[in-house]
This record gives structure tokens, C-alpha cells and sequence, in this order.
């Protein structure tokens, strides 16, 4: 009589189920770092991330793949979790395509506001702020006081702090015009360039008043950078489209300047 000898077959449910775990938090993982990681926009992300998630889907097919290969038949890996690894992908792929088209949209935003910007050179624009152009040896500015003052000085600072010039204004509220020539304390002529107001003002007590201020300024460029985008250039002096308030009329402005207000 012949015996036959068995050896019982590997049991590879344990370790299928584990490399099915294993590959399934894998996916997950990949997908949820393209998630996370597109979520603002750039000028070149879209084109990247989506190469690199192309990549990253086509290691998902194969981790797929390999799974159902390996899946035990008598207890078949829930398809659900695939379904939800696909549905996954497919949110973050479209992400990156609404970031990259809403780049382009922002561009091309950016680029007619810079062109319809053109017909400020030559025109004189209010810029609300501190920062005071002095073009052709002659500057032009404003200041608004919310009640009656005792004392308004003017202070004009360079680039370095140091103030160079004051001019003493009107005291009632209200908003005063005044005109710099350019002059340092001194008498002298001082360069053109960028230079900044500051309004020292007191009521009767010898509290603080805080002005408001604005300067003036002929627009003789047009420019942008990513941090501010559209730029006016008033000579060497420049600043933000969004801090312009108007376009003036120099005949009205230089009427403001000789009453004061």
C-alpha cells in the first residue's frame, strides 16, 4: 500500500491582506499629498503637479493591479476603498486644472489692467499715503485735519529718515493743499526722487491730531511686479495703482495750493 504524503498549502490570506493594507495606505497617502500640496496658485504649479500626479495615478493603477492579483478569492478586498481612491484622484487632478485656468484668468487680468494703465502718463493723479514725488525740483500735497489744530507742521523725511524740510499749514479742520519747492532746510535744492510726509499736529490741550495725507504726482511710466501688480511711475518715484484716489486737473490743484484749501 502506497502512502501519499500532503504537505497543506501556504496560507497567503495573512500576508495578501497585508500587502493589500499596505499598498491601499500607500495610495491614499500619495493622493492626499497632491491634495494638500495644490491647494494655492502659482504661475507653473498646475503644469507640474498635474505631470506629477499623472506619474503618481499611473503607481496607483499598479498598486490596483497588484491587489487584485493578490486578493484572496474566498475574501475578495472591498472595492469600495478603490472607488474611493479613483474618486480621490479624480477631485485633486480637477483642482489642479481649476488652479492652472484661474492662473491663466489672473494673468490676463493683470495684463489689461497694465494696459488700460497707459492713459494715466502724462495725466496728474492724488495718491493716498505718505510717499511724496518731487518731479522737476516741485512737489504737491494734502492734508486733512478731523478738528481744528493749534499747530500743523509739515515734515518732509529723504529715504533715510532725516527730515529735510517742514512747512507750516493751515490749523482748521478741514483738508489744506500746500507746495514744496523742493528746498532743504537750508536753501538748498534738493534731487528728485521719492520722499516721505509726516503731519505733526496738536489740538489746544497739546494732544495729537492724526491727518490723513495725499500727495500728487505726473504719471510718466506704467509698470508691474507680482507683489504690488500694476505700478505708476511719477519720475523716480512710484506707486501702486491701487493707492491712486484720482486724476486731477493741474489748474484746479494749483488753485487749491495758492488759497490753502
Amino acid at each position: 500500500m502506497t502512502t501519499t504524503s500532503t504537505t497543506p498549502a501556504a496560507n497567503t490570506t495573512g500576508s495578501n491582506a497585508s500587502v493589500i493594507a499596505s499598498l491601499n495606505q500607500q495610495a491614499s497617502k500619495s493622493a492626499a499629498s497632491y491634495a494638500a500640496n495644490n491647494n494655492g496658485l502659482n504661475g507653473s504649479g498646475g503644469t507640474s503637479s498635474s505631470a506629477g500626479l499623472s506619474s503618481n495615478l499611473n503607481m496607483f493603477l499598479t498598486m490596483l493591479t497588484t491587489q487584485l492579483k493578490n486578493q484572496d478569492p474566498l475574501s475578495p478586498t472591498d472595492s469600495t476603498q478603490f472607488t474611493n481612491q479613483l474618486v480621490l484622484y479624480s477631485q485633486v487632478e480637477q483642482g489642479i486644472q481649476t488652479n492652472s485656468n484661474l492662473t491663466k484668468l489672473i494673468n490676463l487680468q493683470s495684463t489689461n489692467q497694465q494696459s488700460a494703465s497707459i492713459g494715466y502718463i502724462g495725466q496728474t493723479v492724488e495718491v493716498s499715503g505718505t510717499t511724496l514725488p518731487l518731479q522737476n525740483g516741485a512737489a504737491d500735497l494734502s492734508y486733512t485735519l478731523p478738528s481744528a489744530a493749534a499747530s500743523a507742521v509739515v515734515q518732509i523725511q529723504d529715504s533715510s529718515g532725516n527730515t529735510v524740510a517742514q512747512l507750516t499749514g493751515p490749523t482748521a479742520a478741514g483738508t489744506h493743499y500746500l507746495s514744496w519747492n523742493g528746498k532743504n532746510s537750508g536753501g538748498n535744492q534738493l534731487a528728485d526722487g521719492t520722499y516721505t510726509i509726516k503731519v505733526v499736529a496738536d489740538d489746544p490741550s497739546g494732544n495729537g491730531i492724526t491727518a490723513t495725507t495725499n500727495t500728487y504726482g505726473k504719471v510718466t511710466g506704467v509698470s508691474s511686479d507680482s507683489t504690488n501688480g500694476t505700478l505708476l511711475d511719477m519720475g523716480a518715484a512710484t506707486t501702486a495703482l491701487s493707492s491712486v484716489t484720482a486724476i486731477v486737473d493741474t489748474t484746479t490743484l494749483n488753485k487749491q495750493i495758492a488759497s490753502g484749501t
